[in-house]
């Protein structure tokens, strides 16, 4: 088996071919550009190990995040080979990569972040045994305050506890056999600039939900990342008992969000839920808030939720609004997973 991988997503241009269950790897520093770089140092290596590009079984590139402009000429690469040569192609997560070279350099290892744009940071943490990827980039306090430990880097970012992987080529080998993405989709986490300005110019408001609303909040609800999501008709229900409250958040007008509260002796939040196209910006955590609002309102001092152990966006919303684990249900939900009872004291 003769298999060809890049990594055209960090400063250095990394690659590595595999030949009958060898491996020969080129590291080249980025002083140029990888789209000048890469073709001629991907044809050195190939006859320096006397293979042609038509012998290659299996194609490999980290798919991002990392360099726009390098991940877009990788991929674009690799795709025409695979088009051409009409064989197998994977994509890598480079925050996988990047985990797996830390966690072989240090076993305790529970985040690594690369440096995008300015105070920038894709990163990725370990939760629950399993590998998150935020899908949008922190800021340096943000991922500061996630942890005290080491943080895995690439190269020297500005982060005060990070040390400095060392690259392996059998990691880089494993990373890719463990890889299913057969989809050479880039991932950039980053919003794009007419991304960022259609949000900065807009306005984001929370309000008590009307009778109107709750057609499109049960829409919203249908389309959750939810394990127990709400029927049409039991939202309907909640919304005209008084011992419910629903908020809805309105981007420009639009709903882009609800919270879903039920009054007790404490405010439990039955559901929250974000159209996927307005996640990570903060509307989350404005309904909690909202949330705290009305349980301070109605002089309660808990609010309470529960959560799929497997919803782990969810999960580190919570976590970062600051509740804490209360209890675990075990093999709660209709998919098995637990069920994690958290609470936060107002």
């Amino acid at each position: 088996m003769n298999r060809l991988i890049l990594n055209t997503a960090n400063k250095d241009l990394t690659i590595l071919l595999e030949k009958n269950g060898k491996l020969f790897c080129e590291t080249l520093n980025s002083s140029a550009h990888h789209n000048e770089t890469m073709l001629p140092a991907v044809d050195m290596l190939l006859k320096k190990n006397k293979l042609t590009i038509n012998k290659i079984n299996e194609l490999g590139i980290v798919i991002g995040p990392g360099s726009f402009t390098g991940i877009r000429v990788g991929v674009a690469t690799i795709k025409a080979f695979r088009d051409a040569l009409k064989i197998k192609a994977k994509g890598i997560n480079n925050l996988d990569l990047l985990f797996n070279l830390a966690t072989n350099q240090n076993k305790g290892t529970e985040i690594v972040a690369i440096k995008g744009s300015a105070d920038s940071y894709f990163v990725a943490r370990k939760v629950f045994d399993k590998v998150y990827k935020y899908t949008r980039n922190l800021t340096l306090k943000e991922l500061t305050m996630l942890t005290k430990k080491p943080i895995g880097v690439y190269e020297n970012s500005g982060i005060k506890n990070e040390f400095v992987v060392k690259f392996d080529a059998d990691i880089m080998l494993n990373t890719f056999l463990n890889s299913t993405d057969e989809s050479l989709m880039p991932v950039y986490y980053q919003l794009s600039q007419a991304e960022r300005e259609k949000l900065n110019k807009g306005t984001l408001k929370i309000a008590k939900a009307s009778a109107k609303d709750v057609d499109e909040i049960s829409l919203i609800e249908a389309n959750s990342i939810s394990v127990n999501t709400l029927t049409q008709q039991e939202m309907n229900s909640m919304y005209k008992d008084k011992n419910y409250k629903i908020y809805v958040a309105k981007f420009n007008g639009e709903i882009v969000g609800f919270i879903v509260l039920q009054l007790t002796d404490e405010v439990n939040i039955i559901s929250i839920a974000v159209k996927s196209e307005f996640r990570n910006i903060g509307v989350g955590g404005k309904l909690i808030k909202k949330a705290e609002s009305c349980a301070k309102f109605n002089n309660l001092s808990t609010l309470s939720l529960e959560v799929s152990k497997n919803n782990i966006t969810a999960y580190l919303l919570y976590e970062k609004c600051g509740f804490k684990l209360r209890r675990t249900r075990k093999n709660y939900y209709a998919d098995t997973s637990d069920c994690l009872e958290m609470s936060k004291s107002i």
